[in-house]
């Protein structure tokens, strides 16, 4: 049977700038990116990188946070499968960093908008009109 399973995880590195007055009005943004390294054994390491920050002045509010895990798989899924499944399982760890680190800051918590990952393109290329 088919299974992949997080063996562990940490934060990378974290960024927060609160440069903001009080009652100032900010229209927010955000970024990520997310690859996986494979390695031997049937071990991946993941990396998830999110920002949220203000369109206008990223540098006066932006919070990043970065969070790699470690994974096992039992080496019968594809890579898309492994890509969707890691990224799943890791989100949570990045979102709650995200809003713990805006939350203690004393500002209301950002909470990281989640990203539908198994209906993006990134793996999927029409190859019907390629020519070799």
């Amino acid at each position: 049977m088919a299974s992949i399973v997080l063996k562990g995880y940490r934060a990378k590195d974290i960024e927060f700038h609160g440069h903001l007055n009080p009652g100032e009005k900010i229209q927010l943004d955000n970024k990520y990116s997310y690859n996986v390294r494979y390695g031997k054994d049937n071990v991946c390491v993941a990396e998830l990188s999110c920002q949220v920050f203000d369109k206008k002045s990223p540098e006066k509010f932006k919070i990043s946070v970065i969070v790699e895990g470690i994974f096992s798989h039992s080496g019968d899924q594809t890579k898309e499968q492994i890509h969707v499944t890691t990224y799943k399982e890791l989100f949570p760890y990045a979102r709650v960093l995200a809003s713990t680190v805006t939350s203690v800051a004393g500002i209301p918590p950002v909470i990281l908008p989640t990203v539908d990952i198994e209906n993006q393109s990134i793996y999927r290329i029409d190859t019907e009109n390629l020519k070799p």
